[in-house]
């Protein structure tokens, strides 16, 4: 697990670093206190890199939904309503399957459409997974598929959670991902102090830590 105030003092070592000492700058703003402007800055920080890394889990959190959360619709199709922290799908593997789904593709994509049809829709083999709402309004997990009349059991549904300040994230201090959460913070915090050439040096760095290479590659 990695505290807020872990990261924030991660942000604060990199802004008392340049040598023109626009640390002391920082420091001195009676506008708002430094680290409260971290704190506040964070969780946009995280949502961009779960929302860009190429490859790796920042705030992985397990799921076990109770029944009342997990539709059949009775043709081995169905949906798992989301947790309200639900930022992306990491794992879901339901019982029967030969393999997880990692992805959950958009509900106008060329593969959701292809789940309207039996026959070419995911099953045991190669299974699908598509975001959707329910009728309320929950977005949705909807799995593709079992064998008609077989109860849906969810053997294992990983997700990518929201940042939640008092619970920091649920990772290590291994993990490359937090250094990019932390330059991309570092860059939003120069931002927020109109210092645009040292924002841009932090925002390039956190694409690369996120695994994004400038040329689109």
């Amino acid at each position: 697990m990695i505290t807020t105030e872990y990261l924030t003092d991660k942000v604060r070592v990199l802004v008392n670093e340049p040598a023109d000492e626009s640390g002391i700058f920082l420091l001195s703003e009676e506008t708002r206190r430094l680290d409260d402007t971290i704190a506040a800055l964070l969780g946009d920080a995280v949502s961009f890199v779960q929302q860009n890394k190429v490859s790796g889990m920042l705030n992985p959190m397990a799921f076990q939904p109770d029944t009342s959360a997990v539709v059949d619709n009775g043709d081995g199709t169905g949906y798992i309503v989301l947790p309200e922290d639900f930022v992306a799908l990491a794992e879901l593997k339901m019982e029967g399957w030969e393999r997880s789904c990692t992805f959950m593709y958009p509900p106008l994509s060329s593969v959701a459409e292809a789940q309207s049809n039996a026959n070419t829709r995911g099953g045991c083999c190669k299974p699908v997974c598509v975001e959707g709402l329910d009728a309320v309004g929950n977005r949705v997990a909807c799995y593709y598929s079992l064998p008609a009349d077989t109860k849906p059991v969810v053997k294992k549904f990983v997700y990518e959670a929201v940042f939640d300040p008092e619970k920091g994230l649920a990772t290590n201090s291994a993990n490359p991902l937090l250094w990019a959460v932390v330059y991309r913070c570092t860059g939003l915090l120069y931002n927020v102090f109109e210092r645009r050439d040292a924002a841009d040096v932090f925002m390039t760095l956190a694409r690369s830590w996120c695994g994004i290479k400038e040329n689109g590659e």
